[in-house]
């Protein structure tokens, strides 16, 4: 019956509690909102960053295409109706998975390639093509589309007495009606009506060593046309049928042309028994793609291959897959795995700080029940009863806290549902039953004569739990230094992520461990400085500082707490920070400049390009790219290098101050004289890359090796070799040579540029693009502010840095919450000493000081040590992260520490302290000073 009795009084209980009741509900339903909402939130931007990328791929990469070299059947129908059939057939063996992304079919059938003997200016081959859909996305210009003439293509035999390549018998060509866009005709010198004469171009492939020609044959232009829009996806990445192809050397030029002819045209062309290229496009919708079924369709793709035979695409008749998009979703599935290890480390961090915020609320809810605790136990309530009271009331409260906080977070996020939402929303109920459970533990087990005693003192520290302390402390250090050593990647060069609970704990891991050693010493310099302020004759200073001696529970967890928000905010700052720098590095290493104006094929810049005219821009400097020069380190090499030659006073102008500037070597800023520059007697000086050509015999400096220079041999000097280069592409070899010297070299001073590197604002963009596109359409602007925005606005990279803030934000808030709680906790003790002060006529501004005396040392043995920790824990852990992922360079990302930005988060977090120190102060000057005096009674 005495049982019975103390567990009707400690469920009711409740109805005297409300205030703190409520307290609990809404800070475990908030948590279980945050933590079950973050899965759903993930899952939508994976969603929409897979479409993203798919989006941004270029469709000819992203497209699904089977190709085939054959000569299939018009079929009854005409036209390609034969051609296309097959490919429906062929599109049947199509995985579900796959199946179910297509959103449109395009068919393109191309003859083999032909030669033009006579061409109008230079070197001309053509192809002719039938494409599906270009009608529409084209408008005549000039003249009128091609059509059958009714004549079929056919092949004679070359031999004895075969009459040659005309086959003897016939008189007059087969004429072929084809269209070509206005760049084309324009870049070869055709016009409409006339007509060039052609033959079988014995270097395609599939005609290489065939003992049979066409009969006489001529491609008649009748119609010219230009695109309805030139940046469409019908055109991206697959511009053949609107652009002169150009190989060969610059003054040996070599033109490949495709020309557009109609579906009727097929069955004449096909009378030739010739083999054409057949491709079949199944364009993707980036808006069906579903991150979560990228595994299924990684597989399916796979299987597509071995279903067509793409294994062996050389064997005659074989069906090949044409698509990137394995790529794409490789790539982004190592992104989405990366960018799950690190968000672990931002959500693991608020919710160590939520157990904090949690642990504060329950030892308050226990300190107000400590007098009917001892009251039930004098009554008969055993240990057991309480536990066994104190756990279904926890469950009760956390558990239907933890629902609402789920069932919201389903309701408010409209996202793909996440297994891992059901599961932190149950965590953070486990969290905060065994908190709740295990703040009644000391009262629940203590004996009676002991259970309004003091605690003890925190130098007294019990061999188990000094155990459990420093075991806490070696995991924390063990799982700093695993994680600088093997990073958050498993697999060959680290190329599969994973998460891993202790690895991505590491923060909130080494926050704790410091912590733990801050209580456990901080007493020390506390009751040393307590000893030198008794020496002073005010009272404040001395009394403050043994308030904290003789009650250093006080700031215990508040102490713990705000140490590991300083460290968790200095480290989320200095990731976010280099993320960013070095997303800006990358920026300026990827285009050279601001800007950089270049050519677009082969020629060079018009000299009356002069982008210095353009308001805004302060500096241009001149140069020349070839991405393919001729270098020869050594006897008998052939090889080629990308040389770039560029103005060093100018560039050192566009690039100061920037992650572009060159540091150039004295020797680049040396005017060249004397005679033969370029000669053996003269070199030109150069740097080099670190890695060579292929067969390059070791090179020292001060060594000379050649490179010709639009087409004519220069003989440089090696003064200097790097890694990097800004402007170059790292994966390859290159070679920087000052271009002053190059054109004294060619003899030709007024040598034309093939690239401008510009100096200029954001807002320069638009009318230095209007600009360019009115002087020179041929030549195009490549901005480094596109590069950096391309990276910045990725949805996997910008929530990475968007998580971290908000984790650190929600971080504040629980550190918030957990001081307020000390303050509460503790109100009786305080309101209960300053009413003995003030009988000894201590007064509000004394109060004050002694206040801010008393917090004061907490707040900085805690924020100090916290930021330099969390700076340390991200320099050690850095390279075992993975950033360069999101910062687009390879190899380790170089930290940066924004100290404004981390002055600015502590001074943020001195001012979070300081509205909770005087909201828990104004919390406990609300209890009446009898209530406080009132010990032990109900």
């Amino acid at each position: 019956m005495r049982s019975l009795w103390a567990a009707a009084l400690l469920l009711r209980r409740l109805r005297a509690e409300r205030g703190i009741v409520l307290l609990i509900l809404v800070l475990v339903a908030a948590t279980s909102f945050v933590f079950a909402a973050a899965p759903r939130l993930f899952n939508r931007v994976t969603d929409g960053a897979l479409r993203h990328t798919a989006s941004v791929a270029l469709p000819s990469l992203r497209n699904l295409g089977l190709g085939l070299d054959s000569s299939l059947d018009p079929g009854p129908g005409g036209g390609v109706s034969g051609v296309r059939a097959y490919g429906e057939q062929l599109s049947q063996d199509f995985p579900p998975s796959v199946a179910a992304l297509i959103s449109d079919r395009q068919l393109r059938v191309t003859t083999v390639r032909l030669y033009v003997p006579d061409p109008p200016s230079y070197e001309t081959h053509i192809s002719l093509r039938y494409q599906d859909g270009l009608t529409d996305a084209t408008r005549l210009v000039s003249g009128r589309w091609p059509v059958d003439r009714g004549v079929p293509l056919s092949q004679v035999a070359v031999g004895p007495g075969s009459g040659g390549p005309g086959g003897g018998s016939q008189t007059e060509p087969v004429i072929l009606e084809a269209a070509m866009s206005t760049a084309q005709a324009e870049e070869i010198g055709v016009h409409v009506g006339d007509r060039l004469a052609v033959t079988l171009d014995g270097s395609d492939i599939l005609v290489r060593g065939t003992p049979y020609r066409i009969v006489p044959t001529d491609i008649q232009v009748v119609g010219l046309y230009e695109p309805l829009d030139p940046g469409a996806d019908y055109w991206n990445g697959d511009s053949e049928l609107l652009q002169v192809f150009q190989h060969g050397e610059p003054d040996a030029p070599v033109a490949y042309v495709t020309a557009y002819v109609p579906a009727a045209m097929y069955p004449s062309l096909w009378a030739s028994s010739l083999p054409f290229h057949y491709e079949w496009r199944f364009l993707i919708d980036p808006q069906r793609l579903d991150a979560d079924q990228v595994g299924q369709l990684q597989a399916d793709l796979h299987r597509l291959g071995l279903i067509t035979g793409s294994t062996d695409p050389s064997s005659p008749g074989t069906v090949r897959v044409i698509t990137g998009l394995p790529e794409i979703l490789d790539r982004f599935a190592a992104e989405r795995a990366l960018a799950e290890s690190v968000l672990s480390i931002a959500a693991i961090g608020p919710f160590g700080l939520a157990g904090g915020a949690m642990a504060m609320v329950a030892m308050l809810l226990v300190t107000r029940r400590r007098a009917t605790l001892a009251l039930a136990r004098g009554r008969g309530a055993s240990g057991s009863l309480v536990l066994g009271t104190q756990l279904w009331e926890s469950i009760l409260l956390a558990g239907g806290a933890s629902l609402v906080g789920l069932l919201a977070a389903v309701t408010v996020i409209p996202a793909r549902a996440s297994p891992l939402s059901p599961a932190l929303s149950l965590a953070v109920c486990g969290a905060a039953v065994l908190l709740l459970v295990g703040a009644s533990w000391p009262v629940a087990r203590r004996p009676l004569g002991q259970l309004e005693r003091d605690e003890a003192p925190v130098l007294r520290v019990a061999p188990r739990r000094l155990v459990i302390e420093m075991t806490i402390v070696f995991i924390a250090v063990a799982a700093t230094l695993l994680l600088r050593q093997r990073g958050l990647t498993i697999g060959p060069a680290g190329s599969v992520a994973r998460f891993d609970p202790m690895l991505a704990a590491v923060p909130v891991l080494s926050g704790l461990a410091a912590g733990i050693v801050a209580v456990r010493l901080y007493p020390l310099p506390i009751r040393a400085l307590g000893w030198l302020a008794a020496r002073r004759r005010d009272f404040v200073p001395v009394l403050g500082l043994r308030t904290i001696g003789r009650h250093p529970a006080a700031a215990n967890l508040p102490l713990l707490v705000l140490m590991l928000t300083a460290a968790f905010g200095a480290f989320s700052s200095v990731i976010t920070s280099s993320v960013d720098r070095g997303q800006v590095v990358f920026s300026y290493q990827d285009v050279g400049a601001d800007y950089r104006i270049e050519r677009i094929g082969l020629g060079v810049l018009a000299p009356s390009l002069e982008p210095a005219t353009i308001s805004g821009v302060e500096a241009v400097a001149l140069g020349i790219l070839d991405a393919s020069a001729p270098f020869a380190g050594g006897a008998n090499q052939r090889a080629t290098i990308h040389l770039d030659a560029v103005d060093p006073q100018a560039y050192a102008q566009v690039a100061a101050g920037t992650a572009a500037d060159p540091e150039w070597p004295a020797a680049f800023l040396v005017e060249p004289t004397g005679p033969g520059v370029g000669t053996e007697q003269n070199p030109i000086p150069a740097i080099l890359s670190a890695g060579l050509p292929v067969g390059t015999p070791h090179l020292a400096t001060g060594d000379t090796f050649r490179i010709a220079v639009v087409g004519q041999p220069m003989v440089f000097q090696l003064v200097e070799q790097r890694a990097t280069f800004p402007g170059m592409d790292n994966q390859a070899p290159f070679a920087v040579a000052p271009f002053n010297w190059v054109r004294e070299a060619t003899g030709n001073h007024r040598l034309s540029p093939t690239v401008m590197w510009l100096r200029a604002p954001g807002a320069v963009a638009g009318p230095l693009a209007s600009y360019v596109g009115k002087v020179q359409q041929s030549a195009r602007v490549v901005s480094r502010y596109d590069a950096y925005a391309a990276l910045h606005d990725a949805p996997l990279g910008a929530v990475v840095a968007t998580s971290y803030r908000l984790a650190l934000v929600l971080a504040a808030i629980y550190m918030a919450l957990t001081i307020v709680g000390a303050m509460v906790l503790f109100a009786a003790r305080r309101s209960r000493d300053l009413a003995y002060l003030r009988t000894l006529g201590v007064t509000s501004r004394q109060a004050l000081a002694l206040t801010l005396v008393e917090h004061a040392p907490p707040v900085l043995l805690a924020l100090v040590p916290g930021v330099a920790l969390g700076i340390g824990v991200a320099i050690l852990c850095a390279p075992g992260l993975g950033l360069d992922t999101f910062v687009g360079i390879s190899g380790d990302v170089q930290l940066f520490v924004d100290w404004p930005a981390l002055a600015l988060m502590v001074a943020a977090l001195i001012g979070v302290v300081a509205v909770a120190v005087m909201a828990g102060t104004w919390l406990s000057r609300r209890a009446r000073l009898v209530d406080a005096l009132r010990i032990g009674e109900d």
